[in-house]
C-alpha cells in the first residue's frame, strides 16, 4: 500500500505541474494581451507569485477538497482513478484551447471514482453543492466587482474617485480583518490586499498631481500598464494559493485514508513521520448575545500543572479554577508562584492534534477516543477541556451520557501545522513551474476573443479577480480562477458596452464549465473500473 501511496501523490503532483500551465493563461492573458510583458516574462512573473503564495495562504480550500468525500468510505484506488481522470480531462481541454476548470475538474474526478466505489452516499454532498453553485457564482462575483471597479476608475471626477476607492478600501479591511479573527486568514493577506489597494491610490494621487493638467491618453495608459504589473503579481498570488490548495487536500486525504488503513491493522507505528498528517478541531457556537465563537483546543504544562486555554482564559485543567484571565494572573489561584508570567504559559500552549475515523475523534499523541459522534468520552485525559461545551444527556437507549450542547458544532482541517512540509511547498512549487510552461491557446482565447482589454481595464480585471480568489478561498470555497478572470473581464468589457463582449464566446465557455464536473466524474468512474480489472 505505501508503494501505493507514493504513486499517488507523484500523480497529484504531476496533476499540479499540468494545473500550472494549463491555468497559466489565466494570470497572464490580460497583461500580455496588453503588451505590458512579452509573454515569456509574463510567465515568469505570475511563476514567481504562484510559489509565493505558499507564505500567504492557508488550508481553507484543501480541507473543503479532502472532505469532499468520507475518507472512510473510501481507499487508494480511488483516489488514484480520480486523479488520473483530472489529470487526461485537463491535458485534452488545454490541447483543445479551452479554459476550462482545473479545479472543478479534480472535485468531479474525485467525487466520481468515489460514487463507482462506494455508492453515492460516500459524498458530502453540502460540500458538492457549494462547489456547484460557485460554478456560476464565482464569474458573477468577479464580474460585478470588475464593474464597479473600472466605473470608479474611469471617472474624471478626482474627489468623488478618491472618495470611493477610500471608502471601497476601508470596507474590504474591515471584512477581511473578521474573516482574520473568524475564519483563520492569514494577516499577511489581509496586508497584501490593503497594500494593492493603497499603492492603486497612491499611483493615482502621484499621476494626478504630476499630470493633472497636461494629462494625455499615453500618459494615462502608462500609468496603467505599470499598475497592471502590481494586479497581474495579485492575481497570480491568488491563483496559486487557490489551485495549489485542492491538490494539497487530495495529498492529505490520500494520507488519512492510508493512516486509518494502518490503524485497522494495528501498524500506526510504522508510518513513516513524513507521512503522518493530524488534524486540528475548534467548536464552533453562538455565544449569549448570538455572536460566533469558536474553542480551539490549546493545551500546555509548566512545573507539572497542565492547562489550556479558553477564549482570554488560561484555565488548571484538573481543578478547572483560571490562571490567567486577559493576560493577569489570578492571585487566588493556589499554584500561581510557579507562573512567571503570561507569556511563559503562552508559549507552552500548543494545539490539540487530533485525526478521525468516520464519526469519531482520537488525539493523534495518545490514540485516545475524545469523542464518539457528539458524544464526549469521559475517559478521555484531557476531557475536561471540553466542560464548559457539553452537557448531561440521554442516548436512545436512555443511558446518561455526556455530549456537545444544542447549537454547538465540531469542525475538523488540516493546516500548515498538521501536516509535513513537503506537500504544501512541493504543490506550490510545482504549480510555480507548471506555469513557467504557459497554455499559449488558452492564452488567445482568454486575452482577446471575449473582449479587446487595454492596460486600465487589464488592471480593473486582475484586481477584481484577486480580490474574489482572496476571500472567497478563505472560506473554503474551491472557486475556479478560470472561471473568476472570465467573469472579470466580461464586467469590464460591459462597462463599454454589452456588444463589447463577444457572448458566443463566453457561452461555449459556459458549456464547458458545466460539463467539466460531470464528464470527470464519469471518466474517473471509467478509471476506476478499469483498475479493478487488473488490481
Amino acid at each position: 500500500m505505501f508503494t501505493l501511496l507514493i504513486v499517488v501523490i507523484a500523480i497529484a503532483l504531476i496533476f499540479d505541474l499540468v494545473n500550472g500551465f494549463h491555468d497559466a493563461a489565466n494570470s497572464i492573458a490580460t497583461v500580455v494581451s496588453t503588451k505590458v510583458l512579452t509573454p515569456f516574462q509574463a510567465v515568469v512573473w505570475a511563476a514567481a507569485f504562484n510559489i509565493v503564495a505558499f507564505w500567504v495562504f492557508d488550508m481553507s480550500v484543501g480541507n473543503t477538497v479532502a472532505k469532499t468525500v468520507h475518507a472512510d468510505a473510501i481507499d487508494l484506488w480511488v483516489i488514484l482513478a480520480g486523479l488520473l481522470a483530472a489529470t487526461a480531462w485537463n491535458l485534452f481541454t488545454w490541447w483543445l484551447g479551452i479554459p476550462s476548470s482545473s479545479s472543478h475538474t479534480l472535485i468531479g474526478g474525485f467525487a466520481g471514482a468515489a460514487v463507482a466505489h462506494g455508492g453515492f452516499d460516500v459524498i458530502a454532498t453540502g460540500e458538492i453543492v457549494k462547489v456547484v453553485l460557485f460554478i456560476f457564482l464565482a464569474p458573477v462575483i468577479g464580474g460585478i466587482i470588475a464593474f464597479l471597479i473600472a466605473l470608479v476608475t474611469m471617472s474624471r471626477r478626482f474627489f468623488l474617485k478618491f472618495l470611493l476607492v477610500l471608502g471601497g478600501t476601508a470596507g474590504i479591511y474591515f471584512l477581511m480583518a473578521y474573516m482574520v479573527e473568524f475564519m483563520d486568514m492569514k494577516k499577511e493577506m489581509m496586508w497584501i490586499t490593503m497594500g494593492m489597494m493603497g499603492i492603486f491610490l497612491l499611483a493615482y494621487i502621484y499621476y494626478m498631481l504630476v499630470h493633472g493638467k497636461r494629462q494625455t491618453a499615453m500618459k494615462e495608459s502608462n500609468m496603467y500598464k505599470r499598475l497592471q504589473l502590481l494586479s497581474s503579481a495579485a492575481f497570480s498570488l491568488g491563483h496559486g494559493g487557490a489551485d495549489s490548495q485542492k491538490v494539497m487536500g487530495i495529498i492529505c486525504a490520500a494520507l488519512m485514508v492510508y493512516g486509518n488503513m494502518q490503524r485497522d491493522l494495528h501498524q500506526e507505528d510504522k508510518i513513516n513521520p513524513n507521512f503522518q498528517i493530524s488534524e486540528v478541531m475548534q467548536i464552533e457556537h453562538n455565544d449569549e448575545t448570538g455572536h460566533k465563537k469558536k474553542f480551539k483546543p490549546e493545551y500546555g504544562t509548566v512545573e507539572g500543572i497542565t492547562f489550556y486555554a479558553d477564549g482570554d482564559d488560561i484555565i488548571d485543567l484538573k481543578t478547572q479554577e483560571v490562571i490567567f484571565h486577559e493576560e493577569k494572573l489570578n492571585d487566588k489561584y493556589p499554584n500561581a508562584d510557579k507562573f512567571k508570567d503570561f507569556k511563559q504559559a503562552d508559549e507552552a500552549l500548543e494545539k490539540l492534534h487530533i485525526y478521525t475515523k468516520g464519526d469519531d475523534i482520537y488525539d493523534a499523541a495518545n490514540k485516545e477516543l475524545i469523542f464518539k459522534k457528539s458524544e464526549l468520552d469521559t475517559s478521555y485525559s484531557k476531557a475536561a477541556m471540553f466542560e464548559h461545551y457539553v452537557a448531561k444527556a440521554k442516548n436512545d437507549d436512555g443511558e446518561a451520557i455526556i455530549e456537545l450542547k444544542e447549537g454547538h458544532k465540531i469542525k475538523t482541517k488540516v493546516n500548515s501545522e498538521t501536516m509535513p512540509f513537503w506537500i504544501s511547498f512541493g504543490c506550490y512549487l510545482m504549480i510555480g513551474i507548471g506555469t513557467l510552461f504557459g497554455g499559449w491557446k488558452i492564452v488567445k482565447t482568454m486575452g482577446t476573443k471575449i473582449t479587446k482589454v487595454t492596460p486600465l481595464e487589464g488592471v480593473c480585471a486582475e484586481t477584481a479577480g484577486a480580490l474574489t480568489l482572496f476571500t472567497v478561498s478563505q472560506m473554503g470555497i474551491p472557486v475556479s480562477t478560470t472561471h473568476t478572470i472570465t467573469g472579470s473581464i466580461i464586467g469590464v468589457g460591459a462597462t463599454k458596452r454589452l456588444s463589447a463582449v463577444r457572448w458566443g464566446v463566453t457561452i461555449n465557455l459556459l458549456w464547458a464549465w458545466v460539463l467539466t464536473i460531470p464528464v470527470s466524474g464519469l471518466l474517473a468512474a471509467l478509471f476506476y473500473y478499469g483498475i479493478l480489472l487488473f488490481k
